[in-house]
């Protein structure tokens, strides 16, 4: 799955929340950005912190995603984020069966995450920067393989007829 450019379609008319966060309020990140959202029982909160977190990005990101990491919930959070996941192509889910603690998960997230800038939110409203990465280069053209004849070269001698 690839990073998803923003459409809009899930902001709610409510007022903006502040936010602390290493990014500078009135500026837009040319870079694409992962978001990680580590939760453990968090079924009463999860659909609130999504759309914030989904409104953060919008505001600071041309192009991003939203990772929730359910850190082996025993209520029904993993469904929640399940069904978040269909409804917002910007969200992934990725679920622990047994709790291997925050910092695992957020391990597992950076492992998962295409964003070339992740960013964890670990508590309400704050956003941390935590791995930057260069931009990927375009791809190269696919040559021939090395040390095999390139038998395409001899059909320019060829003339038709002859």
């Amino acid at each position: 799955m690839s990073l998803v450019s923003f459409s809009g379609a899930h902001r709610r008319l409510r007022p903006k929340s502040t936010t602390s966060t290493s990014f500078r309020k009135d500026v837009r990140v040319q870079r694409s950005v992962s978001a990680l959202l580590p939760v453990k029982d968090a079924q009463a909160t999860l659909n609130d912190s999504v759309q914030e977190t989904l409104d953060w990005l919008a505001d600071h990101a041309v192009q991003f995603e939203l990772l929730i990491i359910d850190d082996g919930s025993t209520d029904a959070t993993s469904e929640i984020a399940h069904e978040l996941s269909r409804h917002y192509p910007q969200v992934r889910m990725i679920s622990h069966r047994t709790p291997v603690g925050q910092e695992a998960a957020i391990r597992a997230g950076l492992g998962h995450s295409q964003g070339e800038v992740v960013v964890v939110c670990d508590r309400p409203h704050r956003y941390r920067v935590i791995a930057q990465r260069p931009p990927k280069p375009p791809a190269a053209p696919a040559a021939s393989r090395p040390g095999r004849p390139n038998y395409l070269s001899r059909l320019k001698n060829v003339t038709p007829g002859g």
